[in-house]
């Protein structure tokens, strides 16, 4: 009866991040809190003896890298705990992740709270961006966060939908969310989500279709072109951002690179970031040396004046960020948090769906982290973290499944 109460629970929660994901402010970060404290009461409350396999260490891993490497930044400059903003996230996920791990079975997995999550929150994606667009007239979608920040959940979501629909009892209603939220993904015109569907759709077919993979990949490709084909056609903006980025890598490979507003100004944060990993290769630099390290490249003619404007010498990418700002250190944690989970859902990809599912909503992020730096985000760092604890959980059941039908 306790058991079933605490399933109940996360049954609960289960359905609520996704459903609430971009359709509220911040609602998903409290059903995850909600799950956060069920979790350590349940926890406390039994004071098992658990045995830690492979698996959970691998999560502990996956889930504390990032504090940790945060660690000897902190040290240094202690004037800010934002080095920790999204990495504490992430140790939060652990409690959750054993929680999950002691009370659903291979025989209870609540897969359908988790689908009718998923379309919730894809209507509510879709009315939202439909809403800002076309009614109030807004350039850029951005919902209750950044339009950057929108458009990569909204991405990871529809990804969510598309991989989960073959094993689900409501296939074609996860079809039409995916649709529904790649469509609010493009109405952000963010660049770094709309390229990475292409790359994200032929990785799903080529990892669900057991027959006629070259075929299948073929049709998926031509569909993609005749869609793009039709928004840049008949979509103003959609034309517009299009022509900006064929014009800054234009400028980008013709050495102008201080000329590209976006691009160019990324390439050279990425340019000073090296710079400062040079500098500090074994823990980082503090924002302040970051940005002392800006003003000393533009005064040796190296960067122009832009970089110098940004606050902390944000690096807009994950990787470079890590490397700028934790040295070696960010180098072990982005390979934790990123490369080792897509290395454990590979490895399962054919005999599990939830690992499929986490081997592209991993990579989806592995490419939204080369624009932006999103798993430092508080709402996209804790949805993250639970996903990741759940597919990983899943992923488990399924193979556990696997092994009690062969015995």
């Amino acid at each position: 009866m306790e058991n079933t109460y605490y399933r109940r629970i996360f049954n609960g929660c289960l359905f609520l991040v996704p459903a609430l994901l971009l359709c509220t402010k911040n609602f998903s970060i409290g059903a995850i809190l909600i799950l956060l404290l069920t979790a350590t009461w349940y926890l406390i409350k039994e004071k098992r003896n658990y045995t830690l396999d492979k698996i959970d260490w691998m999560v502990i891993i996956i889930l504390s890298a990032y504090f940790i490497a945060n660690i000897p930044i902190y040290l240094s400059d202690m004037e800010t705990t934002r080095y920790f903003k999204g990495a504490s996230r992430y140790l939060f996920i652990i409690p959750i992740y054993f929680f999950i791990r002691h009370i659903v079975t291979e025989t209870t997995t609540p897969r359908k709270y988790l689908d009718w999550g998923i379309v919730v929150g894809a209507v509510g994606t879709i009315v939202i961006a439909i809403y800002q667009f076309y009614v109030k007239g807004m350039p850029r979608v951005d919902g209750y966060l950044y339009s950057i920040n929108f458009g990569y959940l909204s991405c990871s979501l529809a990804f969510l939908a598309l991989t989960l629909a073959n094993s689900s009892h409501i296939k074609k209603i996860l079809w039409l969310s995916f649709l529904l939220c790649c469509f609010a993904t493009i109405l952000t015109l963010t660049r770094g989500a709309i390229f990475a569907i292409p790359i994200l759709i032929i990785f799903s077919v080529i990892f669900q279709s057991k027959q006629n993979k070259c075929k299948n990949i073929f049709k998926t490709i031509l569909i993609m072109l005749v869609f793009f084909w039709g928004m840049y056609a008949y979509s103003a903006q959609f034309k517009e951002r299009i022509n900006f980025t064929v014009t800054e890598f234009h400028r980008i490979l013709s050495g102008d690179v201080a000329d590209a507003e976006s691009s160019g100004g990324r390439i050279q944060l990425w340019y000073a970031a090296t710079q400062s990993f040079i500098k500090s290769p074994l823990i980082g630099q503090t924002y302040a040396q970051r940005e002392e390290t800006i003003r000393q490249l533009y005064q040796e003619g190296k960067i122009s004046d832009w970089p110098i404007s940004v606050k902390r010498a944000h690096a807009h990418n994950q990787y470079f960020e890590m490397l700028a700002s934790n040295g070696v250190l960010g180098i072990f944690a982005i390979i934790a948090l990123i490369f080792t989970p897509l290395c454990f859902f590979l490895k399962h990809i054919s005999k599990s769906t939830h690992a499929l599912t986490g081997f592209v909503f991993v990579l989806g992020f592995s490419i939204f982290c080369l624009t932006e730096v999103p798993l430092e985000q508080n709402l996209i760092s804790s949805f993250y973290g639970f996903v990741l604890a759940v597919l990983i959980n899943f992923t488990r059941n399924d193979l556990d499944n696997i092994q009690d039908s062969e015995t």
